[in-house]
């Protein structure tokens, strides 16, 4: 690469997609508050320049790369995630960069505007209302009808999504809420789930992907703190043409509707008794699981594409030609103390197996899984059919056995209250909100 090489500025960005932008021939400079952080100081290793900069600032971030509009070459600003990608979108309109219109990113991010446009605009409307006060939730829910879901309008990484089946439901959440959240409380839609990968050029939008996830939804029953959780993807997934060409077209009018121009984006999808129906959509592509599917089903770098198409490098060609079905699942571990996984050379000698990985440290304790973490560890698969994926992903996943001992029963103990209550207080009249925040630390010093 040469001083006349375009520029990948890149926010945060994880190895890989320093690696993917470099790979279709860019220059990059990674932007970052703390170029020490884990996974950013192995980015910096890899980049040809790195910035310390708050790129969540606008004027920093502005003072920090407005020379590059002096370059001789094509520049732009990427963000990969719901943060990055709208804060890349701003700068790239503020120095006349090559990239997705801001107003896009932003409508895409405000569920509730998407929900409102796209219901509209196509065949496909959900029931939905927004809440901005606590106390008009339960009268919301009501009118949209139970069940429903009440989740902030500009929320991500389904943080703070709610299952509501009943009143009772919502009068506890209200409770919990501070007195003006910004929520939308829509219509649960059920049936299968699916994500759908995209990629926009000049307004032109080509589905690269559409992949199933599995989660709770697929379980009868499912415990509503469980609603979130994702136990594996399959991609492509298995659908007859009517419903993938529906999905399709659901996608591409979502996309319109938000303005969305260019770069990659992700749709979810619900494929109901009435058809298929949006949930959301962002400007970012979805979980890197997906991306790591992708490649493995069809050889597409999702990163190198986006860089390469923005900056006017020559499209990567896929690994290889004869796309093959890829899934993932993952491992989820009983509670307690983690002592070994037995059976782990065998599984991943299996055919068609890729890649087999346990994040839980051998001698700690299991964390919970959440939605935020959908398992201890995954394993990864490719085979020539749906059918054939399943079943080498079910044998691995059988082979393996955890050794998970129960965790102890806690000793007895004063209670926190009463440690607190012991220190040195030197006035009866303490703020409760003091004393609330002194039982926190409590709490937290004994976990």
């Amino acid at each position: 690469m040469t001083p006349q090489s375009p520029m990948a500025v890149l926010l945060s960005p994880r190895p890989a997609v320093v690696e993917a932008a470099r790979r279709v021939g860019a220059r990059t400079l990674v932007l970052a508050p703390d170029l020490s952080r884990p996974g950013v100081r192995e980015a910096v290793a890899l980049a040809d320049q790195a910035i310390t900069v708050d790129w969540t600032d606008h004027p920093q971030l502005m003072m920090a790369i407005g020379h590059l509009t002096n370059l001789p070459a094509r520049a732009a600003v990427f963000g990969f995630t719901e943060a990055s990608a709208l804060i890349a979108a701003r700068a790239n309109e503020a120095l006349r960069f090559p990239g997705n219109p801001h107003a896009a990113v932003a409508y895409l991010t405000d569920k509730a505007a998407l929900r409102g446009r796209v219901n509209q605009l196509t065949g496909a409307p959900v029931r939905f209302e927004h809440c901005d006060r606590a106390a008009h939730l339960v009268a919301v829910a009501e009118r949209v009808g139970f069940p429903c879901v009440a989740k902030p309008r500009t929320g991500s990484g389904g943080q703070d999504v709610h299952l509501l089946r009943s009143v009772a439901d919502a009068s506890d959440l209200a409770a919990q809420l501070a007195g003006e959240p910004a929520l939308i409380v829509e219509e649960f839609l059920d049936g299968p789930e699916f994500s759908v990968e995209a990629h926009s050029r000049s307004g032109e939008h080509t589905v690269l992907a559409v992949t199933r996830k599995y989660g709770p939804r697929d379980l009868v029953g499912a415990d509503i703190t469980e609603y979130q959780r994702t136990t594996g993807y399959d991609m492509p997934a298995d659908l007859d043409e009517d419903t993938r060409e529906r999905i399709h077209r659901l996608v591409v009018a979502t996309l319109n509707s938000a303005g969305q121009r260019n770069g990659l984006s992700q749709t979810e999808v619900i494929v109901t008794a009435e058809g298929p129906r949006l949930i959301e959509s962002h400007a970012h592509p979805g979980a890197t699981e997906v991306h790591d599917l992708l490649r493995l089903a069809t050889g597409t770098d999702l990163i190198a594409l986006s860089v390469a198409s923005a900056l006017g490098l020559p499209l990567p060609e896929p690994d290889f030609v004869e796309p093959r079905c890829a899934g993932i699942r993952f491992l989820r571990l009983p509670p307690g103390h983690f002592e070994a996984v037995e059976g782990i050379a065998e599984a991943r000698a299996l055919a068609g197996v890729r890649e087999l990985e346990i994040a839980v440290p051998v001698g700690s304790h299991v964390p919970e899984a959440t939605s935020r973490v959908a398992g201890h560890g995954y394993v990864t698969a490719v085979a020539d059919s749906p059918q054939e994926l399943e079943a080498v992903l079910r044998k691995a996943l059988d082979t393996l056995r955890p050794v998970v001992l129960p965790a102890p029963e806690p000793e007895p103990g004063p209670s926190v209250l009463a440690g607190v209550m012991a220190r040195e207080i030197p006035r009866a009249d303490v703020p409760r909100d003091m004393l609330r925040e002194a039982v926190k630390e409590e709490e937290h010093t004994a976990a």
